[in-house]
């Protein structure tokens, strides 16, 4: 599961044209915007707090359901 998100990740960089190399002269937005997806898949893993969705597959199920 990590090896997808990190490949997740790696390929939103690249959408963004974001690497290690230029991030010190990346755009701010740019830059919220990889924090902004990072946070959301870490969130959704229950690595962080974040908004719980209604059936999100990573929450943990009700017992009895």
């Amino acid at each position: 599961m990590q090896d997808s998100l990190a490949l997740h990740l790696a390929h939103k960089a690249r959408n963004l044209a974001l690497d290690a190399l230029n991030v010190e002269n990346a755009d701010p937005e740019t830059l919220r915007d990889f924090a902004r997806t990072a946070l959301l898949e870490l969130a959704a893993l229950g690595l962080v707090c974040g908004e719980e969705e209604l059936g999100c597959w990573a929450a943990p199920r009700v017992p009895g359901h």
